[in-house]
């Protein structure tokens, strides 16, 4: 598990700095991650990635972004408690880990107080 801070700066100064827990699993300490990042083998199928996204929410029902990668640019993403969705990346350079923790960034930026 790695503790990540990631600082938000918006257009307009306001500051946000995000400091959470990222997995990539398997992990030992997973279950207590604010963010979960698994890497599924074999071609994608949307049935399977949906019954492993509803596993890993039930595991760890405190992350609040969860990225099961399907190859370097495919993966099924879930912020929070919200269905999951699909995502694209194509600058494949970045790697989901990083993707995942800027997720959360975001959301918890969205949420904070203004």
């Amino acid at each position: 598990m790695l503790t990540v801070t990631v600082l938000i700066r918006s257009g307009d100064g306001r500051v946000t700095l995000d400091e959470h827990t990222r997995t990539e699993l398997p992990g030992s300490d997973a279950a207590l991650a604010d963010v979960v990042v698994v890497a599924e083998d074999g071609p994608p199928s949307w049935t399977r990635l949906l019954d492993r996204d509803r596993e890993l929410a039930s595991a760890h029902p405190g992350a609040l972004v969860t990225v099961i990668a399907c190859g370097p640019d495919l993966a099924l993403v879930r912020l929070g408690s919200s269905a999951p969705g699909a995502a694209r990346r194509t600058n494949t350079a970045a790697v989901w880990p990083v993707c995942a923790s800027i997720l959360h960034a975001l959301t918890v930026w969205e949420v904070a107080p203004r």
